[in-house]
Parts: C-alpha cells; sequence; structure tokens
C-alpha cells in the first residue's frame, strides 16, 4: 500500500466538498425552488418589487439584501399555489415619525396596516397621509406622492414628487423634522441604513436650505421624543 502524504488545507478542502455534495443529495429540487421563492417574497414584502428586477438596477451589480427581517415586527410571506400572495388578514404594526405639537421633536405613532408585498412602501405613504393620533403633525407637504423605493446593500432610494420640496413650509426645524421624519421611519427596517431622498428622479443638495442631503442620510433617534 503506498500513503500519499496530502496537506492540512487539501483535506479540509476536501471534506468540504464531501459535506457539499452529501447536502446537495439530500435537498430536493422542490425543497431548492422554495427557499428561492423565500427570498424573492421576503424582497418583496419590503419593497413591492421583483427580485431579479432589483438585482439588475443594482449599484455595482450587487444583489440586493433582501434577507433581513423588520426589526418593530417580522412579517412572514404566505406562499400558496400562485407563489406570492398575502393573507388578506394579516396585520403588522409599524412606527411612523410625525412632528409633536410644538414643532420641536418626533413622535412616534404606532399604526397597524395590512400585511402587503412593498412594506416599506407602504410605511411611507402611511407617512404621506399623516398622524391619526392626537398631538401630532404632518411632516409631509401636501401634494406629496411617492413615484419609486428601492433598497440595496443597506441603501434606500426613495424618489418622491416635486410637491415635496415646492409646498414645504422652509425653516431649518420644519426641514429637519421632514426629512428625519422619513428617515427614521424607513430605518425601522433592518434592511434599511441610510437613505438617499430624490426629487422627480434627480439628485437634490438640499430640502429647504439648511440640511445637506447630496449625501445619504443615517437614523437620527435624538430628536425623536417618546409620547407620554
Amino acid at each position: 500500500m503506498i500513503l500519499t502524504k496530502v496537506s492540512g488545507k487539501k483535506l479540509l478542502a476536501g471534506i468540504g466538498v464531501l459535506l457539499m455534495l452529501g447536502l446537495t443529495a439530500g435537498c430536493t429540487e422542490a425543497e431548492k425552488y422554495s427557499w428561492d421563492r423565500l427570498k424573492e417574497t421576503h424582497y418583496r414584502m419590503i419593497t413591492g418589487k421583483n427580485l431579479q428586477s432589483a438585482e439588475k438596477v443594482a449599484d455595482k451589480g450587487q444583489a440586493v439584501n433582501e434577507s433581513q427581517a423588520v426589526k418593530q415586527a417580522e412579517p412572514e410571506a404566505v406562499e400558496t399555489s400562485a407563489g406570492d400572495a398575502v393573507q388578506e388578514s394579516q396585520k403588522v404594526t409599524v412606527a411612523l415619525c410625525f412632528a409633536d405639537q410644538n414643532g420641536d421633536f418626533l413622535k412616534t405613532e404606532t399604526r397597524e396596516i395590512t400585511m402587503v408585498p412593498g412594506l416599506a412602501r407602504a410605511a411611507v405613504q402611511e407617512l404621506i397621509n399623516g398622524p391619526q393620533e392626537e398631538g401630532l403633525s404632518a411632516t409631509i407637504p401636501e401634494g406629496t406622492r411617492l413615484l419609486d423605493i428601492n433598497i440595496a446593500d443597506g441603501l434606500c432610494t426613495l424618489d418622491l414628487s416635486k410637491e415635496f420640496r415646492d409646498n414645504h413650509w422652509g425653516g431649518s426645524s420644519g426641514e429637519i423634522l421632514t426629512v428625519y421624519s422619513v428617515v427614521n421611519t424607513l430605518t425601522q427596517f433592518s434592511s434599511v441604513e441610510h437613505v438617499e431622498i430624490l426629487i422627480e428622479g434627480q439628485k437634490i443638495d438640499t430640502l429647504a436650505g439648511h440640511m445637506d442631503l447630496s449625501v445619504p442620510v443615517g437614523r437620527n433617534s435624538q430628536i425623536i421624543k417618546n409620547i407620554q
């Protein structure tokens, strides 16, 4: 018998290959398909878009991080024979940031909404609709429309209509509250770390002349004051 000396690295690599072959052999085609559909469904639950389409437009061709769950509430997609339907009765709680009565801080209003494909999109639309609780004021200018939203590699790119800037009431405090109401609402989702705000598809330097929006904006928890 001839013994061949094998290095530690090659031995580990060989074991890894054998393990991969064993796992692959034990995984049916149906299970692989189900896993792929689950990944697509998770991404659609946040953005309302197909994962394959989002990967095509992601910067530098990097795949969209669709696997992370929502911090406030973890929605679960319900697959049907059609593939991606969501039960109509399912609800999820989101935290929406509005201005306090004096316009000094943001306060969160928790709102239960129907779980739909595109949860981040739905949260922004609820923010545009305005507060429901007393003592809170709207932060989004009247007439603002959500044009598009994309999430890739922790960056949420939010495209709003021109009314977001044209109808804004101005002032440094008002601008800060408006921007961070959007940013803090979106960063409740663990897949969002920063937010880039566009107007009619174009990058902007500022909203009302006081805050730099030429770069993505991160969460500011210090501006949030808990409701007493």
